[in-house]
């Protein structure tokens, strides 16, 4: 039995390519996945593509292993997603490069699940339900931030709560989808692609309610941007007038050619 409570000859647990959670057809940004395909990131349009080259550990093997739901598989370059499990190794850690760590659990396991080494990595540690009643939606820009802020100073973030089933995968699907204005849909089946063993079901009704609102957020964050950039615009038009006009000024206090100044005093 793992820390999931299953054990290892449940084959109700054990997804292989001959059954694939998600069958994914090409979308706008032609991404898709098969049996004999596995979404992986690359640098086209700053979003993920295929490769067919690479499994689920961007290794090349495409076959899903029961045991590899007790590690921790990386999603996009810098964002690793796994169990409890994948957060007690520090050697393991260390040697994939790991920074940041965004521990997820229920209340209830607290006692069980927390930061095991504060002083060697930088946390956020969620309480959150696996229920239907959690609003994730609230949670979601927190943990972007925290995401985001790793990446930015060029670190690497360890998502996990307890099996890496359901509460940690959902908050990376929903980063993902704020990150590439992805669907949900997309979002989760590109997720399923990396970690096979990926449940999400409580939360699929946020992921649908989420989608207007990231795209919502996006273009508020955008028009923002090309309101900093058209500002910025007007005040350099604004200073080069402004230097126009003092050289102007300058101009007509210098004296003419020819023309001499003197000192006038009364005596």
């Amino acid at each position: 039995m793992d820390i999931n409570g299953a054990s290892p000859d449940a084959s109700s647990s054990r997804h292989t390519l001959d059954s694939p959670i998600y069958p994914y057809q090409a979308d706008s940004y032609g991404a898709t996945m098969n049996s004999s395909s596995s979404m992986v990131p690359s640098k086209a349009n700053g979003r993920p593509t295929i490769q067919n080259d690479a499994g689920p550990m961007g290794g090349g093997n495409n076959e899903w292993r029961y045991e590899m739901r007790r590690e921790a598989q990386q999603i996009i370059p810098g964002l690793y997603l796994g169990p409890f499990q994948s957060s007690t190794n520090l050697t393991r850690m260390k040697t994939m490069g790991i920074t940041h760590v965004l521990c997820i659990r229920d209340r209830k396991e607290s006692s069980l699940i927390y930061p095991r080494f504060p002083t060697e990595f930088r946390y956020m540690t969620l309480d959150i339900s696996d229920n239907t009643d959690q609003n994730l939606i609230m949670i979601f820009p927190k943990c972007r931030d925290f995401i985001e802020e790793a990446l930015s100073m060029g670190g690497i973030v360890l998502a996990h709560c307890n099996g890496g089933i359901a509460l940690s995968p959902a908050i990376v699907v929903g980063y993902l989808m704020w990150k590439y204005s992805w669907t949900a849909d997309h979002a989760l089946a590109f997720v399923q692609s990396k970690r096979y063993c990926v449940s999400t079901m409580s939360f699929q009704n946020q992921f649908k309610e989420y989608e207007p609102i990231q795209m919502a957020q996006k273009m508020v964050q955008q028009a923002g941007f090309n309101a900093r950039v058209g500002n910025g615009h007007k005040r350099q038009v604004s200073d080069e007038d402004d230097d126009d006009e003092d050289d102007e000024d300058r101009r007509r206090k210098q004296p003419m050619r020819g023309e001499s100044t003197a000192d006038i005093s009364m005596e």
